[in-house]
């Protein structure tokens, strides 16, 4: 299952996945990408930690459903890769 999250079209926003409970120690993030689909929203920036990605998102239009999808990598060579879903709507 995909989580969900919502934004406002005007939101710019960060989302945060942890890798914590992934990573055995002492492995650690070395890269984090991401990309985004089926709207007109845009990953403005990914940025990471340790252990986190954090994946700032600004835009898109009202009714969209967006797909963010991200890769993680680290020092000792793992991959592993995310999604979650972003819905968009004004609030009433």
């Amino acid at each position: 299952m995909t989580d969900v999250m919502v934004k406002k079209p005007a939101d710019v926003l960060d989302y945060d996945v942890d890798f914590a409970r992934w990573l055995p120690a002492p492995d650690r993030l070395s890269g984090a990408t991401s990309t985004i689909e089926n709207t007109t929203a845009v990953v403005d920036r990914t940025e990471y930690t340790d252990t986190n990605a954090k994946i700032w998102i600004s835009g898109g239009a009202t009714g969209e459903t967006a797909t963010v999808t991200g890769t993680a990598t680290t020092q000792e060579g793992r991959t592993k890769q995310f999604c979650f879903n972003i819905k968009i709507k004004e609030s009433h």
